[in-house]
């Protein structure tokens, strides 16, 4: 095939392999300890419920053949690798026809990828279908570009199918495929706004409809996640409360970060503006661009109502197209040196970011499986003074425990065994004991616990009485 002739296709590879190569040493997310420790794969059916139907069926399929857990990550991790370096491929090929500057099209493609969010989604075991939903959302577009320039029902069709291929795998990265529709839309509407609104009708049907498509399909299997009242109220609330945390950049990058690539990208679209024959068209571009890419990345958020939903960077992945996207509209009018020093500026920090982070969940990892065989040191050897068999876990102070470890703050790797039930996973997989959670004592508390002040794991945090462990978190 003529792709495995083409250099760019390794270029995209080592850059992946460059951004995210530390990863395959296996590491453990909280739903990583969950999947893996929980009797023959049964936390699948978390995938399922969820409506992601390819996520589940990856894992039934490895678990129907007892593979083990870290064949299991190694294999998910290369199939991320594989479905990343193919989706900047795919994109930069449909780049290539509306970026004048070879370089600045693949910057954008790499950009567009792997952008500020999505170190999250590459710490998880499914990292490999959560990948795939991203190249399916590439081959979306490809289709839909196509469709735009033909006019041809069957290109529509397949954009659909792709876009429930993705949706089915992970809802989260959906908002892509409007953003980048943005790009052959505003290209190929011929400045015309009666263009613009038909094509962007389009272009959410293929969204929209599979969106209604999986959210049936959660709704018939289960209604935790959405669950609520949906009010004028909780969508403002939402808003804001999207709007400041990723603004806020979860914490991942240094304060006012996020704001100033904003700021920037605003600078480069009023130079776009300046520049621009028709003045009016390019402001309209300018809002519209960002108004989609806003809504529709708050958009899941937005319509939330239950407590349990909470925002992360994998479900406003969406939101830094908005970047990419406002530089293939600009930049046939601004110097494509500008452009490309801006990227690579964006992308060392990513990598500077990542770097840090991924190191960080390997610290994580290892303090977490510290402190687990600890534990199980000071069991076996109680267990073979009084001749019993320490089956139960009682947890104190659950609820104001510490979640990172010191100097580690951001907001990615928490520790595990400071939450129910992925402590009690954790320990299971590290060291092959079952443990039944049971209430806590407060005779005990007050007997062992209660003077305890410490930000570190120390041994007298840990009482073995009869066949429980009693376990204060600090």
């Amino acid at each position: 095939m003529n792709m495995f002739k083409d250099k760019k296709l390794y270029i995209f590879l080592f850059i992946n392999i460059l951004f995210f190569g530390i990863l395959i040493k296996m590491n453990y997310s909280v739903d990583t300890y969950l999947l893996l420790a929980s009797p023959k794969l049964e936390y699948v059916r978390e995938y399922l419920s969820s409506g992601r139907i390819f996520t589940t069926l990856f894992f039934s399929l490895l678990g129907l053949i007892r593979t083990p857990g870290v064949v299991m990550y190694t294999l998910s991790y290369l199939t991320g690798i594989l479905c990343s370096t193919l989706a900047i491929y795919e994109l930069n090929k449909i780049l290539d026809k509306y970026v004048k500057n070879k370089l600045l099209s693949i910057l954008l493609s790499i950009f567009l990828i792997i952008n500020p969010f999505v170190i999250e989604l590459w710490l998880f075991i499914e990292m490999g279908i959560m990948m795939f939903s991203i190249l399916a959302i590439v081959e979306a577009f490809k289709y839909f570009d196509l469709y735009l320039d033909k006019n041809n029902k069957k290109y529509f069709i397949i954009s659909f199918i792709f876009m429930l291929l993705s949706l089915f795998s992970y809802q989260g990265t959906a908002a892509l495929f409007i953003s980048l529709s943005l790009i052959s839309i505003l290209y190929k509407s011929k400045k015309s706004i009666k263009n613009v609104f038909i094509n962007t009708i389009k272009s959410g049907l293929i969204y929209l409809v599979p969106a209604i498509i999986n959210y049936i399909f959660i709704l018939l299997l289960s209604t935790k996640r959405v669950g609520g009242t949906l009010t004028i109220e909780s969508i403002i609330d939402n808003i804001f409360k999207t709007t400041s945390i990723i603004f806020q950049g979860f914490g991942l990058y240094p304060k006012g970060f996020i704001l100033l690539l904003v700021i920037i990208s605003l600078i480069i679209s009023i130079f776009y503006i300046i520049k621009s024959k028709y003045k009016n068209i390019a402001i309209l571009n300018i809002i519209y661009i960002f108004f989609m890419v806003y809504i529709f990345t708050l958009a899941p958020n937005i319509i939330q109502t239950s407590d349990r939903v909470a925002i992360y960077p994998r479900t406003c992945y969406a939101f830094f197209s908005y970047i990419g996207i406002i530089l293939v509209i600009v930049n046939k009018k601004i110097n494509y040196k500008l452009l490309c020093a801006y990227l690579i500026c964006i992308l060392l920090i990513e990598f500077l970011v990542f770097t840090r982070i991924e190191i960080n969940r390997h610290i994580v990892n290892n303090n977490d499986r510290y402190i687990i065989l600890k534990i199980e040191e000071k069991i076996k050897e109680y267990e073979k003074s009084n001749n019993t068999r320490v089956t139960k876990l009682a947890i104190y102070n659950m609820e104001r425990s510490i979640k990172f470890y010191d100097n580690i703050r951001d907001n990615i790797n928490v520790s595990a065994i400071k939450e129910r039930p992925s402590g009690l996973a954790a320990y299971s997989l590290l060291t092959e004991r079952r443990l039944e959670y049971v209430e806590s004592d407060n005779n005990i508390f007050n007997n062992h616990f209660k003077n305890i002040r410490s930000n570190r794991f120390e041994m007298n945090q840990i009482v073995i009485i009869g066949d429980s462990i009693h376990w204060y978190l600090y």
